[in-house]
């Protein structure tokens, strides 16, 4: 056997132990993490990494005021994974990446999307100020944003959700879905309608006043003539002991606004 190759299978398999324990030592990076009380008993939910994320939609890229990044600038992206630490419990783990889907605009969508969380707030006057020499250095001085502001969405008595937003539609429209545990699901868990329990419930991320509401909301999910559309859609939403209903209303687009019913869904 030529020595040349011999010496270089030997080098190969020798430095291969190096090479594993390398890509072992990779580990989560912490994003956020917050203690809660829920009946009355201290709980540790942590947004993880699952490596140093990469910048998204960051101050340095002049994407960053376009639509797709709407909500999402100044931001990083990596695999994201929702982690609830009890005492005496085994941990509970929710992958959230799988939820950021590639049918909606996102600056991390292809076919291996991963996660895009906003790291710092932008600022009204970020949109004049950003070819100034420091804007950047400036930027990554503000607070981190918080992502988990735990909420009473279904109305079962208890804040124990959030709402993380999962891509965009033309224009800066924040889609969103609500993440947590409920009365109905103690288990770490996407939001669902009654009608759909098994498909999550994405709402526009102004849909949140249903946090409020005592009473039904309805919201314009599109307009008329919104990127020429010629139909306009409401959504309507009501929460009660822990059910969420939707119901989607579909009209028709005149001259002077609103024209008859088309469709009513139920979901």
């Amino acid at each position: 056997m030529n020595r040349k190759f011999i010496f270089f299978l030997f080098s190969f398999v020798a430095a291969l132990p190096a090479v594993v324990a390398f890509a072992g030592d990779i580990k989560p990076v912490i994003r956020e993490e917050h203690k809660i009380s829920i009946n009355g008993v201290e709980e540790l939910w942590r947004l993880e990494w699952a490596q140093t994320p990469s910048p998204a939609c960051g101050p340095e890229d002049p994407a960053w005021s376009t639509c797709p990044c709407t909500g999402f600038a100044f931001g990083e992206s990596e695999e994201l994974t929702l982690v609830r630490k009890r005492q005496g419990q085994k941990d509970e783990r929710l992958s959230l990446t799988q939820f950021f889907s590639d049918e909606y605009d996102s600056p991390a969508s292809s076919s291996t999307s991963k996660a895009v969380l906003a790291r710092w707030e932008v600022h009204e006057k970020d949109y004049d100020d950003s070819d100034k020499p420091d804007f950047v250095a400036r930027v990554r001085t503000r607070p981190v944003m918080r992502i988990m502001n735990f909420k009473d969405y279904d109305h079962d008595g208890n804040s124990t959700e959030f709402m993380l937003q999962v891509g965009t539609l033309p224009c800066g429209k924040l889609m969103s879905i609500i993440v947590g545990i409920s009365s109905k699901n103690p288990h770490l868990h996407v939001f669902s309608s009654v009608r759909q329990p098994k498909q999550p419930l994405t709402l526009q991320a102004r849909q949140e006043a249903l946090r409020k509401a005592k009473a039904p909301i309805k919201m314009k999910d599109w307009q008329c003539g919104d990127h020429g559309s010629e139909q306009e859609v409401e959504l309507e939403l009501v929460a009660q002991n822990g059910n969420i209903h939707a119901t989607r209303r579909t009209y028709e687009c005149k001259e002077n606004g609103r024209g008859k019913l088309l469709k009513k869904e139920n979901f």
